[in-house]
C-alpha cells in the first residue's frame, strides 16, 4: 500500500520488521496524533448489523426471531475460533458490524447463489468509536494530519485480500489494541465495498466493537445473493490498453 503520510509509512515498517513496542518513538509520535480523531457514539437501543455466510442450511436452527443463524452463533466467535483479522489478533474475539444491513452482507463476499444469515444487534449500552471514517474527517488538520488520516483510514477500509498475510494485519492490530487502551469501546471505519450505495456517503460505516458485551443479537434474517456489481481499474503501466467501463450485468 502507498502511503501519503511519511511518518506512517515509518510506522508500518518499524512494526512489521523491527519493533513492536507501543513506547517507541514513532509509535508513540502517531499514536498521540490518534488520540485527535473525532468520536462516534453509537447510543443505547441503536441497531448495527453483522453478515455471516451460511455454507450448510442443516446449521440453521431457527429460533423465536431468528431465522438464519441463532443468537449464539449471530454474535461474536469462541475464542478458538477467532483468527487474526484486521483489528483483533488471534483468539481474542471482536464484534464485527456494519450500520446498515448491505454494507455487512456486501463485507462477506457472497458469490451468487450465496446464502447469507444477517443478524440484527441491538445496543445496550452507549458506545464510544474513535473514527477513522472519511465522512467525519475534521476540516481544519494540517496537510500531515490530514495524509495520516486519509492513510489510516484506507489502511482500515481496503478490502482484505484471501492471499493477504498475516504480517498485514499487524499495524491495523496494533492501533486497534492502542485505540482499546485509550479506553474506546471500538472503532469506526469506512467500507469500501458499497460505493454504490448513497446512504454510505451520508453515514454507511463498519464497526469493531471491543466491549461486545454491550450488544446483544437480538434476530437473524436469511438472504440469497441474486446480483453482485464489480467494480475493477486497470494496474499495469500499458499506455496503450484500451478503457474498461464496467457496468452492472443485466
Amino acid at each position: 500500500m502507498a502511503f501519503r503520510s511519511r511518518h506512517l509509512q515509518s510506522f508500518v515498517q518499524e512494526i512489521q520488521y523491527k519493533n513492536r513496542n507501543p513506547r517507541s518513538v514513532r509509535a508513540l509520535e502517531l499514536l498521540e496524533d490518534l488520540a485527535t480523531n473525532p468520536v462516534l457514539e453509537l447510543k443505547s437501543g441503536a441497531e448495527v448489523f453483522r453478515a455471516r455466510l451460511v455454507n450448510d442450511l442443516k446449521l440453521i436452527h431457527k429460533e423465536a426471531g431468528f431465522f438464519g443463524f441463532g443468537a449464539k452463533e449471530s454474535f461474536v466467535p469462541p475464542p478458538e475460533a477467532t483468527h487474526d483479522m484486521r483489528a483483533n489478533y488471534r483468539y481474542i474475539p471482536y464484534l464485527y458490524c456494519a450500520s446498515d444491513p448491505y454494507i455487512a452482507l456486501m463485507e462477506v463476499r457472497p458469490r451468487l447463489g450465496s446464502r447469507v444469515s444477517v443478524a440484527t444487534i441491538g445496543v445496550l449500552q452507549d458506545i464510544r468509536l474513535l473514527d477513522f471514517t472519511v465522512q467525519n474527517k475534521p476540516r481544519k488538520m494540517t496537510d500531515a494530519k490530514s495524509n495520516l488520516f486519509a492513510d489510516l483510514s484506507d489502511m482500515f477500509s481496503k478490502p482484505i485480500r484471501n492471499d493477504d498475510e498475516m504480517i498485514d494485519y499487524i499495524p491495523t492490530q496494533f492501533i486497534a489494541e492502542y485505540t482499546k487502551n485509550l479506553g474506546y469501546d471500538g472503532i469506526a471505519f469506512s467500507s469500501s465495498m458499497t460505493p454504490e450505495v448513497s446512504d454510505v456517503k451520508k453515514g454507511g460505516y463498519n464497526f469493531v466493537i471491543f466491549n461486545f458485551e454491550r450488544c446483544q443479537a437480538i434476530k437473524s434474517n436469511l438472504f440469497e445473493a441474486e446480483r453482485i456489481r464489480v467494480e475493477a481499474r486497470r494496474i499495469d503501466d500499458d499506455t496503450d490498453a484500451k478503457a474498461i467501463r464496467c457496468v452492472p450485468l443485466k
